[in-house]
């Protein structure tokens, strides 16, 4: 099953919290790059820019599904962790937790992002829908 999540960069600060949303700058291509070709747990993620501020993530394995609710904050200024809607979404819930964890911690060692005010150092997801085979 193939899963695309419609994600940005954003900037968290030690402590967890939110303080920027949709981060653009010079370094988001390379950073995307970085991402690309992840895998966790039999799950393959591909990333690709889109669009003005747009990172699409694709994810490819066996038992995924779409049925979770993304951690994109809407008016929080905490980043949550990524739950699933039904039984059906566990293991994807559990899979997108470890690679915002995973992403987190790569990004936050890229040096790119040492002397940045607001670093692009965690995925965003805002929407993830099923892809049609």
């Amino acid at each position: 099953m193939r899963l695309l999540l419609k994600t940005c960069f954003g900037s968290i600060d030690v402590d967890g919290n939110l303080t920027e949303r949709c981060v653009k700058d010079e370094d988001t291509e390379y950073l995307t790059e970085v991402l690309d070709g992840i895998e966790i747990d039999g799950v393959r993620f591909d990333a690709s820019l889109s669009g003005e501020d747009t990172l699409e993530i694709t994810m490819e394995g066996n038992d995924l599904s779409a049925l979770v609710i993304p951690n994109y904050p809407s008016k929080a200024s905490v980043v949550k962790q990524i739950v699933h809607k039904s039984w059906e979404g566990r293991f994807t819930s559990s899979v997108l937790n470890k690679f915002i964890r995973k992403t987190n911690k790569i990004l936050d060692k890229e040096p790119c992002n040492r002397e940045k005010r607001y670093p692009p150092n965690i995925v965003l997801i805002r929407e993830i829908e099923e892809i049609s085979e």
